[in-house]
């Protein structure tokens, strides 16, 4: 069997990803592995037809495909990415039409589910057969049973790589083309965030999607900053090099503008609105190396306050798994999610009034100082960075360990609460008596509410104060938006 292996690191053959591959390659002798690194040369397929064609013509006489590829901001690597885009831009998906494809990843396994599902669905639109993932840690090659796991995973796939069985389809087709989205109606006039510094950050200020820029800009008397990153100067996307580890410092950052958009559009906001143009199965190569230059934050969250809402011209129905990834990545980053428009719809009216609603949405959460509470993709995403970074990561960003111990974040550590856990020891103990097990468990309902008992009668007491102090009116007072001129 000859199988391409579509490398999927900027750093080609030297990267983690191409070590499972290595070690694959010693295993089964008997497969001819032939090793392509699209995401490595993406700027020679983009401007040499010929090299792209050669690529093409082996992906053809390839009897399997497999994906290999680390983890870049819960997705693959914007030049990954952009190799997707040229294959559906210059027509030859039929290349990889009916053949059997399974995907590898190296990662700390940071929503590593959602790269997958992502290169799933593209294998689906494009007709392959996808039949099966591995998605190890950095370090499972270096250890026994992680090598076990590799060549089960491989060996799978072989089997059924041989045999033509129809794969069920897990994710929608993506629906033709839909009409531009154009302004209807007058937008509403926002004048109390006046001193709201609000950023947006655009792959395009064309088509529908600069329409719905133009259209939630002017809902607002104070102004809106946009940035267009077809105007900026950005040499690339994110490389792997880890040059930011030990002093958060990215090699480009004296080289282009990515980092002062960052540090003075950024930063400095209270509302971010990410607009994005939706090209097949994720957002554009362009807006993804943006978020991908990010990384310079490495593992420490820069959007912590913030309000986010996304703007996304294409088909968000049919492509859950970037509505997940793009949410998830703005929660781990400490933002507030208040909304994300889409312009699917071809009823204008009726994007008009969500980009409204927005509006009043975002100027109603900074009155009331309302942000959504943290979820489990924050949390866990929170505390398996804090994990990694405590162990072994700490070897090289040492930025992010500063940062960890600056903040506090190590003393979420269970182990460095040693008072709470020997609390938490002495009750385990009382409880676990048979006795007092048995009284728990029949009135455990009650039981359970026993902490809250205490806090609500102090906020009753406070309310029945407050009201004889300031009347009933104080507390309708808080339930009416504040008005503008």
């Amino acid at each position: 069997m000859k199988m391409i292996v579509l490398g999927g690191s900027p750093k080609g053959e030297i990267s983690v990803t191409m070590q499972y591959v290595h070690y694959l390659e010693i295993q089964y002798p008997e497969i001819i592995f032939q090793k392509r690194f699209p995401a490595h040369d993406i700027r020679r397929l983009e401007e040499n037809e010929e090299a792209f064609e050669q690529l093409i013509e082996d992906i053809r006489r390839a009897d399997a495909i497999l994906w290999a590829f680390p983890l870049y901001i819960l997705c693959v690597c914007s030049q990954y990415l952009r190799f997707v885009e040229l294959v559906e831009e210059r027509g030859v998906v039929e290349a990889f039409a009916g053949k059997p494809a399974a995907s590898l990843s190296t990662s700390i396994h940071f929503f590593d589910h959602i790269a997958h599902d992502y290169i799933k669905a593209v294998c689906e639109d494009w007709k392959m057969n996808f039949i099966a993932m591995h998605s190890p840690a950095m370090d499972d090659l270096t250890k026994a049973e992680g090598r076990q796991a590799l060549e089960h995973f491989f060996s799978f796939f072989l089997h059924l790589a041989g045999q033509k069985h129809p794969a069920c389809q897990q994710f929608p087709s993506i629906p033709p083309q839909k009409p531009r989205y154009h302004s209807v109606s007058t937008p509403v006039s926002i004048h109390s965030v006046e001193a709201c510094n609000i950023t947006v950050i655009a792959d395009s200020t064309e088509g529908s999607l600069g329409n719905m820029i133009e259209r939630f800009a002017s809902c607002f008397s104070g102004g809106v900053e946009i940035v267009d990153l077809n105007r900026i100067k950005m040499l690339s996307g994110c490389m792997g090099c880890l040059h930011c580890g030990p002093k958060n410092m990215c090699r480009y950052d004296k080289a282009d503008e990515v980092r002062r958009i960052y540090e003075e559009k950024i930063h400095p906001a209270d509302v971010l609105v990410i607009a994005g143009t939706i090209r097949g199965r994720w957002v554009s190569s362009l807006l993804k190396a943006f978020i991908d230059r990010g990384f310079f934050h490495t593992h420490q969250p820069f959007l912590t306050g913030k309000q986010v809402a996304l703007f996304l011209d294409g088909s968000l129905t049919s492509n859950p798994v970037l509505h997940s990834g793009l949410s998830d990545y703005i929660a781990c980053q400490g933002g507030s999610l208040i909304d994300t428009i889409c312009d699917e719809t071809e009823d204008c009216s009726f994007i008009d009034g969500c980009i409204d609603t927005l509006a009043e949405k975002i100027d109603t959460a900074q009155e009331y100082s309302y942000r959504k509470s943290q979820t489990f993709p924050a949390i866990a995403g929170m505390n398996l960075f804090r994990d990694e970074v405590y162990m072994h990561l700490r070897m090289v960003f040492h930025g992010d360990h500063r940062f960890y111990h600056r903040n506090k974040i190590y003393k979420t550590l269970p182990h460095k609460r040693p008072l709470a856990l020997l609390g938490y020891r002495l009750i385990g103990g009382i409880t676990s008596l048979p006795p007092v097990q048995r009284k728990m468990v029949r009135n455990m309902k009650t039981f359970m509410l026993t902490p809250y008992k205490p806090v609500l009668a102090s906020a009753a007491r406070e309310a029945r104060r407050g009201q004889k102090e300031n009347g009933p009116e104080a507390t309708d007072e808080r339930c009416t938006k504040r008005k503008g001129p």
